[in-house]
């Protein structure tokens, strides 16, 4: 055991049950953990550790997450979501897609050859899961993931906007992912009804937070001072956005104005939280991260997080057309794969486009605090790139951003170009 890190009795027990899982024989492999000291192993809703299986002749590697020690409520609470998605939902949708499969197969009088064939035709978007489980009131939390890299997925620069590649791979798996949700409320409404009871995990908390309302009137008057003076018309809109913005989220994240076409959203769909595989230098395969901000939902949301806080200016103006028709092929694309010979009619583009429009109220909101922070945060991983070993303590300093720090030129460039395109797509 690596960092003398003290291993709850809990955690014990969920890594036997994984090791028996994996074909570990009880009392003949050794279990080593590997709990590191770099930044790259802690989160604000997790730490993780590496957990290395040993039997002769082989060994196993997989990840583990579990809540900070001193996690309060709300971060128990995110987990707690990340934890029934990986252990429920995500399981729930594979097998979803592979009885379609086999059913529509049948129908057609066609049958799989092998169990492989099956598999090959469901579509997998996290990591594979061997064990969650959160209970908020014992404080107890613990997920068990594989190690994606063993399989050859790595994360992009995480400052990096999206290039056409990534981004246009991003959208048509989004697409599918909705696709599940819209095909199995159709078809399996009794099951899905779960899904419906994922509400926002952070809202009301967040607009709670004390400071929480100064810090957003210094986002906004910051995001205002990057358009020209003389432009009072775009100045005044967000000015009277400013004075109603929690009354504007709350309004947007109410999921009835978005019927009939609600999904279960990711919620966090950024190119942080995306590891991609790679065949020929280009990206073939994406997994999702970081599933805590899960929800029921506009589909538009998604898309508008991806597009307008992963993605710059230059790649909007050259690429938003195409990234909107791309999801949308997606999504009609795979309803009908999953039986759906009508889609086309009920989730038009015009349907689309509308629900983008209510979205990128939010988008915009969540970008005066996320093009900030991610500037901010830039500026403090390249400072640490020279001063590789810091203290815990260093490091959760690192995490304190002040949101009024905002002269930076990229902030500049990234919020005005958040702004412009807003503005041109009418989306405000």
């Amino acid at each position: 055991m690596k960092g003398g890190l003290n291993i709850p009795d809990y955690v014990r027990d969920a890594l036997a049950s994984v090791a028996h899982k994996l074909g570990f024989v009880s009392g003949q492999h050794t279990v080593d953990y590997d709990f590191r000291s770099g930044g790259d192993n802690r989160s604000v809703v997790s730490v993780f550790y590496r957990v290395t299986f040993r039997e002769e002749p082989r060994e196993t590697t997989v990840l583990c997450k579990v809540p900070p020690v001193d996690a309060d409520e709300t971060l128990l609470t995110l987990f707690e979501r990340e934890a029934f998605v990986y252990g429920k939902l995500l399981p729930a949708f594979e097998l979803f897609q592979r009885n379609r499969h086999e059913q529509l197969a049948q129908s057609a009088s066609k049958s799989y050859d092998t169990t492989t064939e099956v598999e090959d035709q469901v579509i997998t978007f996290g990591p594979r899961c061997y064990h969650a489980h959160c209970d908020v009131k014992k404080g107890e939390g613990i997920i068990v993931l594989e190690d994606v890299r063993r399989r050859g997925f790595s994360n992009r620069h995480k400052f990096e906007p999206l290039d056409y590649d990534h981004a246009r791979l991003a959208m048509v798996q989004l697409g599918q992912f909705h696709a599940i949700s819209l095909a199995l409320k159709q078809q399996q409404p009794e099951l899905f009804e779960q899904y419906r009871h994922m509400g926002e995990v952070t809202r009301e908390r967040v607009l709670q937070m004390d400071g929480f309302e100064q810090t957003m009137e210094q986002a906004f008057e910051s995001a205002i001072a990057t358009l020209n003076p003389g432009d009072v018309g775009r100045r005044e809109k967000l000015a009277r956005l400013r004075g109603s913005f929690a009354e504007e989220l709350q309004n947007i994240s109410d999921a009835g104005l978005s019927e009939p076409f609600c999904v279960v959203c990711h919620g966090d769909y950024g190119g942080d939280n995306m590891m991609f595989s790679y065949n020929g230098g280009f990206p073939n395969q994406l997994v999702l991260l970081d599933w805590q901000l899960a929800k029921y939902g506009s589909p538009a949301l998604d898309f508008v997080q991806t597009i307008f806080l992963s993605a710059d200016e230059s790649f909007r103006r050259n690429h938003y057309d195409n990234m909107l028709q791309t999801y949308h092929n997606a999504l009609l694309s795979y309803l009908e794969r999953l039986g759906d010979d009508s889609a086309t009619e009920w989730f038009p583009r015009t349907v689309l486009m509308r629900l983008i429009k209510v979205q990128a109220r939010q988008a915009l909101v969540l970008g005066l605090l996320h093009i900030p922070l991610t500037v901010a945060s830039e500026e403090t991983a390249t400072g640490e790139e020279t001063d590789a070993v810091e203290s815990d303590e260093q490091r959760e300093d690192s995490c304190s951003i002040d949101i009024s720090d905002v002269g930076d030129a990229k902030y500049q460039t990234r919020m005005l170009g958040l702004l412009k395109d807003v503005f041109r797509l009418g989306l405000l």
